[in-house]
């Protein structure tokens, strides 16, 4: 995990432009699906801040984590309305929040970066910080094996990732397949929808 986050401390500028340029109606259309309007909502990996601009201009409580300094950096220029919503918080380790703090979690191509171990610690805090039948939704690629020398992937398969969430007591709603919103034909991005079930 290093090396990825030392990746987006040395290119946050350039990231960000790149994700706030991505075509990215597919998944914040299924943001609004998923969440009750006004809901208190985590993200966790909110890069640019793109995503979680989106979310507060809608009507959303939200709170938005990354563990890089610059790319937290990079979002309070490119999202200023978001300035005292964002929190530098490195993942697994720092992750935490109360039991049952927030209505929603979501994180966009973030989860692929950890490996198994670190995965399972992300999905018991997640699942421990959501309310009862609270929604997780989160969206990884595949097809990132060009980048592995720069980045850590881990490419799990539709299965694993479910049978993950059900191991920490989430179920899943919804699973969603879409196009790269960059362009990237080599890469395809998978969505999925999970609640929390009763302990």
């Amino acid at each position: 995990m290093n090396k990825t986050l030392s990746y987006y401390e040395n290119n946050a500028n350039h990231l960000s432009k790149r994700y706030e340029s991505a075509n990215v109606d597919n998944i914040h259309e299924l943001l609004l699906k998923t969440f009750a309007s006004k809901s208190h909502l985590l993200e966790i990996g909110c890069g640019s801040g793109r995503d979680a601009s989106f979310m507060y201009r809608n009507g959303f409580d939200i709170l938005a984590v990354d563990g890089s300094v610059e790319m937290i950096a990079e979002a309070k220029r490119c999202h200023p309305e978001l300035v005292n919503r964002l929190e530098v918080m490195k993942i697994p380790d720092e992750l935490y929040f109360e039991d049952e703090s927030f209505d929603g979690i979501y994180s966009i191509a973030t989860l692929m970066h950890f490996s198994h171990n670190e995965l399972k610690d992300i999905f018991k805090k997640i699942s421990q910080m959501l309310k009862p039948k609270g929604k997780f939704l989160f969206s990884v690629s595949i097809g990132r094996e060009e980048e592995g020398t720069e980045r850590y992937f881990n490419m799990l398969t539709k299965d694993e990732w479910v049978g993950l969430s059900k191991q920490y007591n989430m179920k899943t709603i919804l699973t969603d397949s879409s196009k790269d919103g960059l362009g990237r034909k080599e890469i395809q991005w998978f969505t999925y929808v999970m609640e929390k079930t009763s302990n």
